[in-house]
């Protein structure tokens, strides 16, 4: 019997990712920043540990999984008019400043 495809991404990063993680091994993997890692550490979406004296974040790669695997959108969960991929808006063109010229 064949696992399922979860367990199969889950092996994956498993393969590819050490047990303990940094913030921006969280963010790679999550594909997400290291600012918004660390807010879901502050707001408990995401348990972290620190040893203290140190500004370094650890984060268990099991317990990133399991976060992954409590949030994964299942077939019929998406309602296709609605999950519209946001693009970043484009940024505006730089305005030249005005040059003074010496008299």
């Amino acid at each position: 019997m064949a696992s399922p495809p979860d367990d199969d991404l889950f092996e994956a990063i498993r393969e590819q990712y050490p047990p303990v993680l940094t913030t921006a091994q969280v963010g790679e993997l999550l594909h997400i920043g290291a600012r918004t890692v660390l807010a879901m550490a502050a707001d408990g979406r995401l348990r972290a540990s620190r040893l203290p004296g140190t500004r370094q974040y650890n984060f268990f790669r099991d317990d990133v999984i399991r976060v992954l695997d409590q949030n994964m959108v299942r077939p019929g969960e998406i309602d296709p008019d609605e999950a519209v991929e946001e693009a970043a808006p484009a940024p505006e063109p730089a305005k030249k400043k005005a040059v003074r010229r010496a008299r």
